[in-house]
């Protein structure tokens, strides 16, 4: 293979293997040829990204100032020199820019995380905010993750009019489709006549709890599964008649076998922080549900309104609502399937939606 192609991700999130919007920009740019240095650091709580491909290689970092510099030098050293940077806010984004700068390279950011210079509280915040901002500047392009995210970081980060901003929703390649699978009711021993809505992802907001709670007082045929993307993330939680959690981390070509034997998806996203509001098709859940022809169900918000709008599920005000909100959907359940089945494969299908940056690239 020639290696002229060389291209650098620098990702210093330790969940590359779990999100679309970086793991399938590495898939397809290796198919095609290019040579593949994948930066990022490692966890024992998340699955190790692995590509299965002699031209994607894997550089562990370290978050520290020494890590940084040696990940600057190996930047700066590998030969031939890299044809482009792909990296994200802010650790990655601001010490990779300095090896860009150094040595010319164009860099690309991947806007996964918003960072609203209002919902910061320190001089240390403010400091890195400054940082991502002026390397930001400095980009080539952005690849944003919906439409109200690249209105967002062009007016945040002061990118200007002229600055080329691609949305590619971080969603898996492909169009929607239902696989035969029973795979939470083997596992998980839930009978086979129970319909199944499915959170996937971590626990990090209060509405997944409050829906823990509540969960475990309904009555009727709806279990709530909750599946994981760290090790341990649910050792101290128990099961319940209405209430299971699914302890293994499964690897993304296995996720799409265990969601499609769920009925309706759950995303449950709060509304403090600006990366919230405005998540809208950079949800991992969403794409996840609906490229397994899963009904969605979301909390209200601007960003996921489009949800009911395009009869793919339905909006509710509270986790207290879900029980009535999935009792609709399932009344009209195929109709529901269908709409999301031709959604999806319109609009969400990454290498369609990623076909600009490959232009951009050449």
């Amino acid at each position: 293979m020639a290696r002229d192609r060389d291209i650098a991700f620098v990702i210093s999130h330790p969940y590359v293997d779990a999100l679309a919007c970086f793991r399938e920009p590495i898939k397809l740019l290796a198919e095609r040829g290019w040579q593949v240095d994948l930066y990022t650091t490692l966890s024992p709580e998340h699955r190790a990204p692995s590509f299965h491909r002699a031209n994607v290689r894997l550089r562990p970092i370290e978050m520290t100032r020494a890590g940084a510099l040696r990940m600057i030098w190996q930047l700066l050293a590998h030969r031939p020199r890299y044809r482009w940077i792909f990296t994200i806010p802010q650790w990655s984004l601001h010490y990779a820019g300095m090896a860009a700068r150094v040595a010319r390279i164009p860099m690309v950011c991947i806007s996964d995380e918003l960072i609203a210079e209002a919902e910061l509280a320190t001089a240390e915040e403010r400091k890195w905010k400054a940082r991502e901002r002026r390397a930001h500047q400095r980009c080539a392009f952005t690849i944003a993750l919906s439409e109200e995210r690249a209105e967002f970081i062009r007016a945040e980060n002061c990118l200007g009019a002229a600055h080329p901003i691609y949305v590619v929703p971080n969603s898996p390649p492909g169009p929607a489709r239902r696989l035969q699978s029973h795979y939470y009711q083997e596992t998980l021993r839930i009978p086979a006549e129970r319909r199944i809505l499915l959170h996937a992802g971590s626990l990090w907001w209060q509405p997944a709890h409050d829906l823990i709670d509540g969960a475990g007082r309904w009555d009727g045929e709806w279990v709530v599964v909750f599946q994981g993307r760290l090790a341990g993330q649910f050792e101290a939680r128990g099961d319940s008649e209405h209430v299971r959690f699914s302890r293994v981390v499964l690897p993304h070509d296995l996720l799409d076998y265990a969601a499609s034997s769920a009925h309706i998806g759950l995303a449950l996203y709060p509304r403090q922080r600006a990366n919230d509001r405005l998540v809208g098709t950079a949800s991992g859940k969403v794409g996840l549900y609906m490229k397994n022809a899963l009904p969605v169900i979301a909390l209200d918000h601007d960003s996921l309104r489009w949800i009911e709008r395009e009869g793919c599920g339905l909006c509710v005000r509270s986790v207290g609502d879900i029980p009535d909100a999935a009792a609709a959907i399932w009344r009209d359940y195929a109709t529901y399937v269908g709409r999301v089945e031709r959604r999806y494969t319109a609009q969400f299908d990454f290498r369609q939606r990623f076909r600009p940056v490959l232009t951009a690239l050449s």
